[in-house]
């Protein structure tokens, strides 16, 4: 089984280095932090919205439920920052405090923003799967050092040596939309390099290893376990009235990610999700999705690579012939849509790492046990 604080720092710098498939940046160089708003989706009902490309990219899909005497947030973002912005938001709609975070999984743009609830509300609660506390120590906490230490550093420098040269990456010339771009990447990464510097990680003082149920009046709020997935410790969130399903990574519109995945149980899960009659879904990132459309085609992804890969494993291939052998480029092209720019991404955070835990379950290599 591969060293997950490998595959966790691939996974965050990759999704640091997608940040090049968004458009040309504006005119505006500096980057002082995401856009945030909360977009109602059901009564006392928000999703936090990113209407920047860029923001997007990096946090996670939040969602903000607004009870008689008490708010509940699921997932808190990837920056310190972007925390208080949300926070600014709900103060904005209630004067409600928030009592409980619920962190989907252990990648750090769904909770680094912990801390800046943990301090705004005394009382605020903490909960995740115990896999995902435990990840969170192990796997996150070393990756956060590696990225403010030397990790986030080794993404401006590059950068910067072909903004002072005038070339671009291919060694053309700069033009100037591509040098406006450079500059405010270059801001952007550090801008998150001091927003990280100043976060410390807290993990789930509650933990929900099946399913917890709040109710508010006639309002359930469902957490469940249903499962390894993205990770091995992926809660969902589901409000049977309203109607909606908190997903967190185990969607990921469009390009998801295949990182220290579970491909066979991953399937499985995206099942059980089907299962309910859910009206509005709000995945890990992108955009809302109101049918289970994006579902049934991240399915077939799955199960195809998956499939692939037992047939690579059972003629004896190895994982580079395992490589070779996988082909998505048919489902790939359904989520890239046509836009070359996202290819590199699509493979990068899902073919590579996928077709690798793929061929690792299908050898039999990756531990049973949740």
């Amino acid at each position: 089984m591969p060293n997950h604080h490998r595959t966790g720092t691939l996974r965050i710098g990759a999704l640091v280095a997608a940040l090049c498939v968004s458009q040309m940046a504006s005119a505006q160089t500096r980057y002082t932090g995401p856009q945030v708003s909360l977009v109602k989706i059901a009564d006392g009902i928000y999703a936090t919205s990113f209407p920047d490309l860029t923001d997007a990219s990096m946090n996670g899909n939040g969602v903000v439920i607004v009870n008689e005497s008490d708010v509940l947030v699921v997932d808190t973002q990837d920056t310190p920052e972007a925390a208080r912005r949300v926070i600014a938001g709900i103060r904005k709609i209630t004067r409600n405090p928030v009592r409980y975070v619920i962190n989907t999984h252990w990648h750090g743009d769904h909770h680094f923003g912990n801390m800046v609830y943990r301090d705004a509300f005394p009382c605020v609660e903490f909960i995740s799967h115990p896999n995902t506390r435990e990840d969170t120590d192990k796997e996150m906490v070393p990756i956060l050092r590696a990225l403010v230490d030397t990790g986030l550093a080794n993404y401006i420098a590059p950068l910067e040596r072909n903004l002072a040269a005038g070339k671009a990456a291919d060694g053309g010339p700069l033009s100037p939309a591509a040098r406006a771009y450079y500059q405010k990447e270059i801001s952007l990464y550090r801008w998150l390099n001091e927003q990280l510097r100043g976060v410390t990680t807290v993990t789930a003082g509650l933990t929900v290893a099946d399913s917890l149920v709040f109710v508010r009046g006639d309002r359930r709020i469902v957490v469940r376990y249903l499962g390894r997935g993205n990770t091995r410790g992926d809660l969902t969130v589901w409000l049977p009235k309203e109607r909606v399903l908190v997903t967190g990574d185990l969607l990921v519109n469009p390009i998801p990610y295949g990182f220290g995945s579970f491909l066979g149980e991953w399937t499985a899960v995206l099942d059980k999700l089907r299962a309910t009659d859910a009206q509005t879904i709000v995945p890990g990132h992108g955009p809302i999705e109101h049918d289970f459309s994006y579902l049934a085609m991240m399915r077939a992804l799955l199960e195809s690579t998956l499939s692939q890969a037992r047939a690579a494993a059972a003629k004896g291939l190895d994982l580079k012939a395992t490589r070779l052998a996988v082909n998505v480029d048919s489902l790939r092209s359904r989520f890239t849509e046509g836009r070359a720019a996202l290819v590199p991404a699509f493979d990068a955070n899902f073919t590579v790492p996928a077709v690798e835990r793929a061929w690792l379950e299908a050898m039999g290599r990756i531990d049973r046990k949740p």
